[in-house]
């Protein structure tokens, strides 16, 4: 008996790098990323670039990151406010 476990134990000993490699290869091959149609990707305007070569900072769905832009950064706006109601009106700020 003792034998017959030692025989046992020693194959499940071999076969666990050969099984595991099997288990591993079955995994989905992933290929490149396309990038979605329609994808609004603007230049991030800064005085420095940390990114790779080929690449500057974008702004993606409000997220800054490394990329190539696909379209004009907006033109910083100024709104100024004005008093919509006379002084002492309650609701007004």
């Amino acid at each position: 008996m003792k034998t017959l476990i030692s025989i046992v134990a020693f194959s499940a000993l071999l076969a666990a790098p050969a099984t595991a490699q099997t288990w591993s290869s079955n995994a989905p091959k992933i290929g490149p990323v396309n990038q979605p149609e329609g994808l609004l990707i603007q230049a991030y305007p800064t005085s420095s670039n940390h990114c790779q070569a080929g690449y500057q900072p974008v702004v993606v769905g409000g997220v800054i990151c490394c990329g190539k832009p696909n379209s004009a950064a907006p033109a910083p706006t100024q709104v100024s406010y004005t008093a919509s109601c006379p002084a002492g009106t309650k609701g007004c700020s």
